[in-house]
């Protein structure tokens, strides 16, 4: 399991909710936030430090990304495909939540 530990200190993951599917979704849907030279290094995670700017930005973009429908559009194709991953709207918020509050980050 990934863990995400906020530079503040608090820690942030979703039990049924993958590292892999999340980060996936933030790269392809933030591609203006997130740098091509750092992609490969979300998916590794172990060390990668995201900054309080980069992760406000993110917030920022998932929540445009829920108003427009796309995370709502997203998990049904994932039903759909009956891929046995759990994605939520909820999910998203939570870690737009912890984006927010966290003054950046680092993947565990």
């Amino acid at each position: 399991m990934t863990t995400l530990i906020a530079l503040n200190g608090k820690e942030f993951f979703v039990k049924d909710l993958p590292w892999r599917l999340l980060s996936d979704f933030v790269l392809d849907h933030c591609r203006n936030v997130i740098k091509e030279d750092e992609k490969q290094e979300w998916q590794e995670g172990y060390g990668k430090i995201i900054s309080q700017e980069t992760a406000v930005a993110i917030a920022d973009q998932l929540e445009q990304l829920i108003e427009k429908g796309v995370v709502e559009r997203f998990r049904i194709e994932l039903e759909i495909g009956n891929l046995g991953f759990h994605f939520s709207e909820k999910d998203v918020r939570k870690f737009i939540q912890f984006l927010r509050h966290s003054g950046g980050f680092d993947i565990w």
